[in-house]
């Protein structure tokens, strides 16, 4: 059994949560979430779930109560046991140093702008995160209004992270003026 991509590991897992549940919903769900390296595009997510349909990891089946022929999807047993498979492989040291952060790799390079450019993009990274810290916060207490425990921990995760950045971003700015 191969370990699921993380896109393949969040989609099943968003099946498996919502189950039975359409392409569209899992598509939703991940144009929610906190974390936006998710590509929720129709073009990602749509084939993604038809691979996963195609290892047997998804089957769907008519919603009969639907006059269009809406598919819905479940997690087989064989795709439970690849959710938990993916799930357990977060336990891994090369996963902890994979974190892509864009604007950490940006400031390896602030060098290349003015300080009146440099002042402007910290500004506006700072306001955007602001505001991203704002819409977390959101989701976090929307989850737990619906006492879904874990969909507020995730959130949990995605405020702490963000605040992390920010704290960094602000002693970036002091240092450079």
């Amino acid at each position: 059994m191969r370990i699921l991509s993380e896109l393949e590991g969040v989609s099943l897992g968003v099946v498996a949560k919502r189950q039975p549940c359409t392409a569209y919903r899992v598509r939703s769900e991940l144009k929610q979430a906190p974390s936006s390296h998710w590509q929720a595009s129709a073009g990602s997510v749509y084939p993604l779930l038809k691979r996963l349909e195609a290892e047997g990891l998804v089957e769907t089946t008519t919603d009969e109560n639907d006059g269009r022929g809406r598919k819905l999807l479940k997690v087989t047993s064989r795709g439970k046991m690849s959710l938990k498979a993916w799930v357990m492989a977060g336990a891994d040291p090369e996963l902890i140093s994979s974190v892509t952060d864009p604007v950490r790799s940006r400031t390896f390079f602030l060098d290349i702008l003015s300080a009146r450019k440099q002042g402007e993009f910290l500004n506006n990274m700072i306001a955007l995160m602001e505001d991203y810290l704002v819409e977390t916060k959101t989701r976090m207490a929307q989850g737990r209004a619906s006492r879904d425990v874990y969909d507020y921990l995730g959130s949990l995760g995605a405020m702490k992270v963000t605040e992390a950045r920010l704290d960094w971003l602000r002693i970036v700015q002091r240092r450079l003026r």
